[in-house]
């Protein structure tokens, strides 16, 4: 029944501009006549649910067996696997930003104020602690709803009191703290905190395994660093060495270097890596009834710490020029440890 749902949306959703969009992209890496590669995608629509920009990722266009294309973990994967083990309750935590910073304080390494319960005076008190703070709405997601104050840049900072009422007024009842960022990690990208998403999948003696992780860097002077809101993501191996191009999810495009910064991504090393790995292990048995979750961790000059927790993670670590060796999907590892999916 999913299936079939999933599949009448994309019909819905069909954009032929948008299916030859991918179409050019799919023809730049192969002499594949564009029909035979809109069949082909039309194809994978039916039999695997595969998008046209999954089709593009993936890397359908070099991969040609039906045993090969069956092993990648699709977006009807992804929610299937997350109702079959994330409890709808735990899931609520993490889909509201103080909720998420109320149960895992203890990862977080910065201090936060709920506007719920704080005046503007507790918010001036605040500022004077710390004068760069970020400003969210606790159920924004994307990079959206999230917003960089700087009380010490300008003579004209609105007063603490004018600041809190435009953030109830707005929404943003949640301000953290500015973290610090590791030089290597800021030498990338100095305008957002670049986090790496580790993806973790706990099995039923409550073990939690590490999928894969990426590094996600902001892009041309934005804050946050979401692909969603144009930033860049690249595969990290699991030796925490990045070893392939970054990609953009919105257009497409690969880059062997940051384009902003022109920092190579081939062969960086992520800072604290293993200690990332390992606090989003200890991250994922805060909550049992949450086995599947993407955190996104904050690498800063004196280790990681938690930035957030997503309830249904993106289905990444399986992009065609991202992987050291490509070809080959998620689900039989997924299936290894939750067999039922």
């Amino acid at each position: 029944m999913l299936k079939l749902r999933l599949l009448l949306r994309r019909i819905r959703s069909f954009s032929f501009g948008r299916m030859l969009v991918y179409v050019r992209e799919v023809k730049k890496e192969t002499r594949t006549p564009s029909l035979l590669i809109v069949l082909d995608m039309l194809l994978c629509i039916v039999l695997y649910n595969v998008g046209f920009f999954d089709y593009h990722i993936f890397g359908f266009v070099h991969i040609r067996r039906h045993r090969d294309r069956r092993t990648f973990f699709t977006m009807r994967d992804n929610w299937r696997l997350c109702r079959l083990v994330n409890a709808p309750k735990d899931a609520e935590i993490f889909q509201d930003k103080i909720r998420f910073c109320n149960t895992f304080s203890q990862f977080l390494g910065r201090e936060y104020l709920d506007l719920h319960h704080a005046d503007d005076k507790a918010l001036d008190a605040f500022l004077h602690r710390h004068p760069v703070v970020f400003l969210k709405a606790p159920g924004g997601f994307g990079g959206l709803e999230v917003e960089r104050f700087d009380a010490g840049t300008s003579e004209n900072s609105p007063s603490a009191r004018a600041l809190y009422n435009d953030c109830i007024g707005r929404g943003l009842y949640l301000v953290e703290e500015g973290l610090a960022q590791h030089k290597e990690m800021c030498a990338v990208y100095p305008g957002s905190i670049n986090t790496v998403r580790i993806v973790t999948l706990t099995d039923e003696k409550g073990e939690p395994h590490p999928l894969y992780a990426f590094l996600r860097t902001g892009r041309g002077g934005a804050c946050v660093d979401n692909t969603t809101s144009g930033g860049l993501s690249a595969l990290i191996c699991a030796d925490g060495v990045i070893r392939r191009p970054a990609l953009s999810d919105k257009t497409g495009e690969y880059f062997d270097a940051h384009p902003d910064t022109g920092h190579s991504f081939i062969g960086f090393r992520i800072p604290y890596y293993n200690e990332a790995v390992r606090l989003c292990k200890r991250a994922a048995q805060v909550r049992p009834g949450m086995r599947y979750v993407g955190w996104d961790v904050a690498i800063t000059p004196n280790g990681p710490v938690l930035v957030e927790g997503n309830d249904l993670p993106a289905y990444d670590g399986q992009i065609y020029h991202q992987q050291e060796h490509p070809g080959r999907g998620l689900k039989p590892a997924i299936q290894a440890i939750v067999p039922q999916l």
